[in-house]
């Protein structure tokens, strides 16, 4: 499996924040794994993943129990 780590701390909004890497980061606040062998993956696939997080995390009450 190709996986890859997208990592940040709570408040980055620069792309610059964002660490890339083949194995997890610790010490970061938000990781997301995306498993690039993955059967009908795609950067729009992704993306849209992202989008129903971030839609689950508004909705939903904080923190999460």
């Amino acid at each position: 499996m190709a996986n890859r780590f997208y990592s940040v701390k709570f408040g980055a909004k620069a792309k610059g924040s964002v660490t890339e890497s083949a194995t997890t980061t610790a010490g970061d606040d938000v990781e997301l794994r995306i498993t690039y062998d993955a059967t009908n993956n795609s950067k729009t696939a992704v993306l849209l993943a992202i989008e129903a997080i971030e839609a689950a995390i508004t909705e939903e009450t904080w923190p999460p129990v």
